[in-house]
């Protein structure tokens, strides 16, 4: 059974993400985050990986075709993430 897929919007990723943001630092207060750009890299990279090779289905080379990266460096990210 197909599962309905939620309608693209320009700029919904960047939004969801700006919110999420947003958010964590609305939580923060006052103190400041500690290497937050990593940790965003961090905190996406793995559903991220995940959904690209459900996506395609474990196909290494269309998967760092659509991520924009080439086949070793995905390769590279699958196995710090334990997807390797």
């Amino acid at each position: 059974m197909n599962t309905p897929v939620k309608p693209f919007t320009q700029g919904s990723l960047s939004n969801t993400t700006e919110d999420a943001v947003e958010d964590y630092l609305t939580l923060l207060g006052e103190q400041d985050s500690m290497n937050l750009y990593r940790q965003v890299i961090d905190e996406v990279e793995l559903p991220l990986l995940k959904a690209i090779m459900k996506h395609t289905r474990g196909n290494q080379s269309r998967a760092a075709n659509c991520l924009g990266v080439n086949r070793a460096t995905l390769r590279s990210k699958l196995k710090r993430h334990g997807l390797l």
